[in-house]
């Protein structure tokens, strides 16, 4: 049979294998997978005869020109994997739950789903508008741990976002009139598991959850009772020395800081906004030079990159790199 050549196109090669691998295994013996981010689009590429998947309704304008009129086009909907999502059954009832991902829409979608699911717990997110309680009990990722603050230690990540049933419904009815859907749902089903067992996590070390009661702050720890969190004195040293032959390790320890202090608050933002803070701070520097600074460190492991909305963060490992340096001029 002549398989139906299916293309997902996003801003994110992240976001492409995580669905290309999901349509593969659902229906991977009726399409072709063709997984494309908007910078490699061509005109030459889908035919009319193709379908397209979106990965945002927004990107609709952005490819239209590439698209040919007669192809249909189908918005993917994104769900959390219930699979990895077995921690949360253990948690007591009425939770105070914060849903942290990279842009307010996707954590809104994601305490949306998880709400859908897990209705005896309350979901909070940090929209900026409504306040979040101060009692928070845990955090809940889909997949984003370096957006998560480091001093924060009751942390569940359910991995990341597949498409949901409904978009494969589409999809199938695009294929196939008369496609059987127990046998769709089978194959969902099956794409859960396959998926999750792709993101091996321990549960141990991401939740602290002792008779009930939820431990989210891990403050009374001393720095030093805690080598896993503490960079390797050779390894300090190297990103030391690969910041100094730039010539900016001042500048560059104060834009560390800085994305922690917003990390804190559950804030990524970009180079402009970064720009005027440095400035704030006695550091005057151009564009190019604070978007050198930011690339120097995103090579060296301590911020990320998001495309689209999601702004630079500080990474886990740029979180620890600063508790070293503390730890240094403490001793």
């Amino acid at each position: 049979m002549l398989k139906r050549k299916v293309h997902v196109i996003s801003i994110q090669e992240e976001y492409l294998n995580i669905i290309s691998k999901q349509l593969i295994e659902v229906l991977g013996d009726s399409i072709e997978v063709s997984s494309l981010t908007i910078k490699n689009l061509d005109m030459n590429i889908i035919s009319a005869d193709d379908i397209v998947i979106l990965s945002k309704e927004i990107l609709k304008g952005i490819t239209r020109p590439f698209i040919p009129l007669l192809c249909p086009i189908i918005i993917a909907k994104r769900e959390i994997n219930i699979v990895n999502t077995k921690e949360l059954i253990r948690l007591p009832s009425r939770q105070k739950v914060l849903v942290v991902n990279d842009t307010l829409e996707h954590a809104k979608e994601t305490a949306f789903s998880l709400e859908n699911i897990y209705f005896e717990h309350d979901y909070f997110v940090d929209d900026g508008v409504n306040s979040i309680p101060a009692s928070i009990d845990l955090i809940v990722t889909p997949g984003e741990m370096q957006l998560v603050p480091n001093h924060f230690t009751n942390v569940i990540d359910i991995g990341p976002r597949i498409l949901d049933y409904h978009t494969f419904l589409k999809l199938t009815k695009l294929l196939d009139e008369n496609y059987d859907q127990q046998h769709l749902m089978n194959r969902f089903m099956k794409s859960q598991v396959s998926l999750a067992k792709e993101f091996v996590k321990n549960p141990e070390e991401n939740t602290s959850i002792k008779n009930g009661q939820i431990d989210l702050h891990n403050t009374n720890k001393n720095p030093l009772e805690r080598p896993l969190n503490l960079l390797s004195e050779e390894r300090n040293e190297y990103i030391i020395r690969k910041i100094e032959e730039h010539g900016f390790i001042e500048e560059s320890l104060k834009i560390l800081e800085l994305y922690e202090e917003r990390k804190k608050k559950f804030q990524s933002f970009g180079r402009m906004k970064l720009k005027l803070m440095l400035e704030s701070s006695g550091f005057h520097l151009s564009e190019q030079q604070v978007r050198i600074r930011v690339e120097a460190l995103q090579k060296l492991g301590l911020l990320i990159a998001r495309q689209g909305r999601g702004g630079t963060t500080i990474t886990t490992f740029g979180e620890k790199f600063l508790e070293n340096r503390e730890v240094v001029r403490d001793k």
